[in-house]
């Protein structure tokens, strides 16, 4: 049945329909924390459909993209009251329980032989923005598609499986080096019942604004050996309005007058990103030992985070018996507004309920992941996991979460 099916897909391949159906699952399981046995299990079933009209009717270098996926289960981190970045099942994410959710659907049009790609469509920012195929290695959220705070920073900063409508112009002015801008719209209700969690609403009419996305980036390649690396620098402009973490509306302090925030205009944020492979093991793109590192600053009057920083190891075909297994560990730390803090620390003295979903002043959180995927074979790999939550919600009165974790993935 499979090689059946493996064979109806590279006809269609031939013929410029490209098809991919697959599943993922993570499970986590709570060793401590407060809640010890506390368990979660999340899954995704996705169906991708990319179009060659090249193959199909001779448009030549236009090529359309689709994705739509089924994602249900549990999020164990919301067991534990944290709301913040972190999640130990990163599939839960973007609307938790959807039967059907469009992804998104875009097309590419490649001119000037290939150097310049222009994109339009329905799209999230982070499959263009801030990406990185190492990213995904993991299993907690603070990582796993982009640095959340980039998400968390700024409602313009849409993350799969949310998507805005938006275009995006990549050049290429000579190999290995790269330019790219966006323009996308804001929805700060995206994969939210007051919006559309199915995703298949194109309506603008509760965007807020638009988020202007500016990213260098440099591929080069050292030595005999090609080692790759990748390296990239992005600034984004957020247009909509944002309450202040701290200002009244008069310009006093919030906690102390209670009346509306003082609203401002905009928010910036920039991404520092990097990985460089030292070690090939292999002629694949990922087969090597890889480091990584980055940084990310928001704007910290209106939003919950001030820096977010990683650092991480990614060894693929490490085991010259198994090829395809991946090693990876990464350390993550993200730091909570000064601002928003100031305002808890008022509220917290005066006996007060705290915003953000605090039971205490918040500062920073900070993540511990080693994770290892096994290939079982073409198509299947299993991934034990561990992960250790270090103040979680930013929160240093709540204990250390060990968890462990298992992430299955099949594609057809």
């Amino acid at each position: 049945m499979v090689p059946a099916w493996g064979n109806v897909i590279q006809n269609l391949n031939r013929k410029g329909i490209g098809l991919v159906i697959d599943y993922t699952s993570e499970s986590a399981l709570a060793l401590d924390g407060g809640n010890p046995g506390d368990a979660g299990y999340a899954h995704q079933i996705g169906v991708q459909l990319d179009l060659d009209w090249q193959k199909l009717v001779g448009w030549r270098g236009f090529v359309t993209h689709a994705v739509i996926v089924n994602r249900a289960g549990h999020n164990m981190a919301a067991d534990f009251g944290d709301r913040s970045l972190n999640g130990f099942q990163e599939i839960y994410g973007g609307g938790g329980n959807t039967a059907v959710h469009l992804v998104y659907v875009y097309g590419t049009q490649n001119l000037f032989q290939d150097r310049l790609q222009i994109a339009i469509g329905k799209m999230p920012v982070n499959i263009d923005f801030s990406a990185s195929p190492l990213f995904c290695t993991f299993m907690n959220k603070s990582m796993c598609g982009n640095p959340k705070s980039l998400t968390r920073g700024a409602a313009g900063f849409g993350t799969y499986p949310g998507s805005t409508l938006g275009t995006r112009v990549r050049y290429w002015p000579m190999h290995g080096v790269y330019a790219q801008a966006g323009l996308y719209g804001v929805n700060p209700y995206l994969n939210t019942n007051r919006y559309d969690r199915t995703g298949f609403n194109f309506n603008t009419n509760l965007y807020t604004g638009i988020y202007i996305p500016v990213e260098v980036g440099l591929i080069p390649s050292f030595g005999k050996n090609q080692l790759v690396g990748h390296y990239k620098l992005g600034i984004a402009y957020d247009s909509a309005n944002y309450a202040n973490n701290y200002y009244d509306i008069n310009g006093n302090p919030l906690a102390l007058t209670h009346k509306a925030a003082q609203m401002d205009n905009g928010k910036t944020q920039i991404w520092l990103e990097g990985d460089q492979m030292l070690i090939r093991n292999g002629h694949g793109p990922l087969n090597g030992f890889y480091v990584m590192a980055g940084l990310v600053r928001n704007t910290p009057e209106s939003g919950p985070y001030l820096y977010e920083y990683y650092f991480g190891v990614v060894d693929r075909g490490f085991w010259r018996a198994r090829p395809d297994d991946t090693f990876g560990i990464e350390v993550s730390r993200t730091t909570a507004s000064p601002e928003l803090v100031a305002t808890q620390w008022l509220d917290y003295d005066a006996g007060r309920s705290l915003p953000a979903n605090a039971t205490y002043p918040q500062s920073h959180i900070s993540v511990l992941e080693a994770t290892y995927n096994i290939h079982v074979c073409q198509g299947l790999s299993i991934q034990p996991d561990y992960q250790r939550i270090m103040r979680p919600n930013l929160q240093r009165n709540k204990p250390v979460i060990d968890a462990i974790g298992l992430k299955i993935h099949a594609t057809l």
